[in-house]
């Protein structure tokens, strides 16, 4: 062998082990500051114990697994991979929350290991360094770890996608291409969305295999193909399969497609997640509202309906409206796309802002969605060019904006691509760093230009205000856990940002009864008894009235309060 080929060797070596030596690193300084985040709000945050709606409903299922029952009653209505992952560390551990979320500590470390690697597959090691100290200091992946929420299996298996059809696309093989159509059927049983992300990598598969000769790559692409498709397969029949056995109907996974279709899709929607109103009141949780839509549609239709059938029904509800409002929903279609593009936070379930007090490593954080989408944006302009060959990356992101755009807005439900965003930031700041120290000042220029155009697009307010929703049901978990200072300190704060918000003068009202504060309470339930008055509010008015005389208060101005009210009148929230 002859001295080139030895020191071109020792060369490789030797970036081979500083390649390791800083994927090591990264995975350390990530998964640190996850922990330190977690003993933080272990402390602190009243809901690191007593999980969020999402989150209650994993944790009860995945003890249910535990205790033995994996197969369940009815139609999935949840993507099942992070209960039956809770639940077989539960059959363990035992329902402990804190080893979960070590567990998700983990995950997310390993999220930015992902970043360092596919940065380092398809630009240089500068871009995949930058790309993996922004998901190491990332403020929403850390809030995320903290919480009981399936975007954290979510990230890291999106991320193993789309590094693994970078890798068969390069490499070939079978056992590649079955590997990739397994993490995708895993990525789907989390959320669904990333099966759409099937076509972009059988595009990928036909179109990009140039490793191939010219005589195999016609039987190359058939066999990577059935590869693909069968990894896929063999991951979602089972659910298939028990959805069919235990309710008798065929469902992929869940049966909530048509349901957050026209959540999405009617008169009322601004493009975010809100509560529908239909039925009798506001429906806020997975079950109530499968449960409600489920009502409503047989209640329509006269019949008894099947989960897929309540789907196609309320789809067909969706598309009624793109028919009878095609402008209007194009304005809707244009304003999900801003919200995409957008770095204010579009909540549901738990919010960062009001988080921040529990941890002062989201307190300091300062890399948010503000710098990483403007950046992010812009390198998929700069990288345009090799567009053939970062078609995986590209087709990602596209995946998200089109889910986003078909049913609607929330910000977890994008997270899964704000990495890939963090990858072409990076090979932005390094494009401008070599654009700077070269001569093509042109382009430099067009480059700034967009900045000062992307930079105030994304932070335009295009969400009505809604943290007072936030502080309320903060107000709630402290109330649950009996820290009634706590409780009353989130309320007022609620009320200080809508103080005409029914359910925080209800529930404010009852817990300054709990404490002995009569006084304020009376004068909450007057005020809410003179408003059940005007909008004849049959619920409000006979609770108002029971709670002032509990306390030997005469309401004012009282009416005969078995007075009948219209029926689609909202009922306020019960005590």
């Amino acid at each position: 062998m002859s001295s080139n080929a030895v020191g071109e060797k020792d060369m490789s070596a030797s970036w081979l082990s500083r390649d390791r030596d800083v994927g090591i690193g990264v995975f350390v300084a990530a998964l640190t500051i996850r922990l330190l985040h977690l003993i933080q709000i272990s402390r602190l945050d009243p809901y690191f114990l007593n999980p969020a709606v999402d989150g209650t409903i994993y944790h009860e299922w995945a003890q249910r697994i535990a205790s033995g029952d994996w197969v369940g009653e009815g139609v999935l209505i949840m993507g099942p991979l992070y209960p039956y992952l809770m639940g077989l560390m539960y059959s363990f551990t035992g329902p402990d929350l804190m080893v979960w979320k070590i567990v998700q500590a983990v995950l997310g470390a390993l999220s930015c290991l992902l970043v360092w690697r596919l940065a380092r597959e398809v630009f240089d090691r500068r871009v995949a360094l930058i790309a993996a100290s922004l998901a190491v200091f990332f403020e929403m992946l850390i809030f995320y770890g903290g919480t009981v929420m399936v975007v954290n299996v979510q990230v890291p298996l999106v991320l193993s996608v789309v590094l693994m059809t970078m890798r068969a696309l390069r490499l070939g093989g079978v056992s590649r291409w079955l590997t990739v159509g397994i993490l995708i059927g895993l990525s789907g049983l989390a959320r669904q969305t990333m099966l759409l992300y099937l076509p972009v990598v059988c595009v990928s598969l036909w179109f990009s295999m140039g490793s191939l000769t010219a005589k195999s790559f016609y039987p190359a692409r058939v066999r990577f193909l059935a590869a693909l498709l069968v990894g896929v397969t063999v991951i979602l029949l089972p659910f298939t399969i028990r959805n069919l056995i235990v309710a008798d109907d065929f469902v992929v996974v869940n049966s909530t497609g048509g349901i957050n279709l026209y959540m999405g899709n009617n008169e009322h929607s601004d493009g975010r997640w809100r509560p529908p109103r239909i039925g009798r009141g506001r429906v806020d949780t997975p079950v109530a509202m499968q449960e409600t839509f489920s009502k409503v549609a047989e209640e329509r239709l006269e019949r008894e309906l099947s989960p897929s059938e309540v789907s196609r029904y309320w789809s067909g509800q969706a598309l009624d409206f793109v028919v009878s409002d095609p402008s209007g929903w194009m304005k809707l279609e244009a304003r999900k796309f801003l919200l995409f593009f957008n770095a204010n936070e579009v909540w549901n379930n738990r919010s960062i802002e009001i988080s921040r007090p529990f941890s002062s490593i989201l307190s300091w954080s300062f890399l948010d969605l503000g710098i990483v989408i403007p950046l992010g944006v812009l390198g998929m302009g700069l990288a345009v060019r090799r567009w053939r060959e970062l078609f995986p990356l590209y087709g990602l992101v596209f995946v998200y904006l089109t889910s986003i755009m078909v049913f609607f807005m929330v910000s977890r439900y994008r997270m899964p691509a704000v990495p890939i965003l963090m990858i072409f930031s990076a090979y932005s700041l390094v494009w401008f760093f070599d654009s700077v120290r070269g001569t093509n000042f042109r382009s430099l220029l067009a480059a700034c230009f967009a900045l000062i155009i992307l930079i105030p697009v994304s932070r335009l307010d295009l969400a009505v205000p809604d943290s007072y929703m936030a502080y309320f049901n903060l107000g709630n978990r402290y109330r649950e856990n009996g820290d009634h200072d706590r409780a009353i300190e989130s309320y007022e704060e609620a009320l200080r940002q809508n103080s005409g918000f029914t359910s925080t003068l209800n529930n404010l009202a009852l817990i300054y009864q709990e404490v002995g504060r009569t006084d304020e309470a009376g004068e909450i339930w007057q005020n809410l008894y003179q408003r059940a008055v005007k909008t004849r509010d049959v619920g409000l008015l006979k609770r108002s009235y029971r709670r002032l005389r509990s306390l030997g208060l005469e309401p004012i101005n009282t009416p005969n309060i078995n007075d009948s009210a219209p029926s689609e009148k909202r009922q306020s929230s019960p005590d």
